[in-house]
């Protein structure tokens, strides 16, 4: 998929976006309430502990990585044309919340591991240090495009945390064009969101994951009509 088709997708994230506005707003609520639970529950608890800070901290990790799940669960549906209701978030997020969680859990990790790296070498001014400064910078931005399809293999294909890593890494590798251009997408809509502010609680989340969607849907279209091709006529 070349720039055309993923404009195509962009422009059918925005189409569907507005068609069901309410439920992309309704949504979208849902998942910042459901989410981040622990922390407004911090903000608006006056108990001054650092270890409930810790906990609360932890709590959202825990938390956002079920509901994240749950609004692609959700936006899967719409995209599908399925009707769908409140308690259909609730089933998603009970159905996703470990390894939604778990998900989430890794992709922190992963970014903390690379920037860890990037300050490291950075302190060293060597070439060899260098170059693997301008090599992990590389790795966040394709750990990043990679991230951008685990919860949409995650919910569409209800399979495990690794195999879900897995074909994640392999269709971002296999697609570097869409996936740049995604990552590219999906950036702008987070930078004008948090300059924003108010998208993030109407409209970020339930986008990105119709965004996501359409671009995982149209990209393994390819894959069925390969295996299709593969299995020979039975006379």
């Amino acid at each position: 998929m070349g720039f055309s088709g993923s404009w195509r997708m962009f422009v059918q994230a925005l189409k569907t976006s507005y068609d069901h506005i309410g439920k992309v707003m309704l949504f979208n609520l849902i998942w910042f309430a459901t989410g981040f639970a622990p922390i407004l529950v911090m903000t608006y608890v006056p108990i001054d502990s650092d270890l409930f800070f810790a906990i609360c901290l932890i709590g959202t990790f825990i938390t956002l990585g079920g509901a994240t799940a749950a609004v692609h669960y959700i936006m899967r549906q719409i995209i599908a044309g399925e009707d769908v209701a409140v308690r259909d978030f609730f089933a998603g997020f009970k159905k996703f919340f470990a390894r939604g969680s778990i998900l989430l859990f890794l992709a922190l990790a992963g970014f903390t591991i690379l920037i860890f790296n990037i300050w490291f070498s950075g302190n060293y001014p060597n070439t060899v240090f260098l170059v693997l400064a301008g090599f992990w910078v590389w790795g966040i931005i394709y750990w990043y495009s990679m991230l951008q399809f685990v919860f949409p293999f995650l919910t569409q294909q209800n399979i495990g945390v690794f195999k879900t890593l897995k074909r994640a890494a392999l269709i971002t590798l296999d697609n570097p064009l869409a996936s740049g251009l995604l990552l590219i997408m999906g950036v702008v809509v987070i930078v004008l969101s948090a300059v924003l502010a108010a998208p993030l609680l109407i409209f970020t989340a339930s986008f990105l994951a119709l965004l996501q969607n359409y671009f995982y849907n149209e990209l393994m279209l390819k894959y069925d009509t390969e295996e299709s091709e593969e299995v020979p006529e039975v006379e």
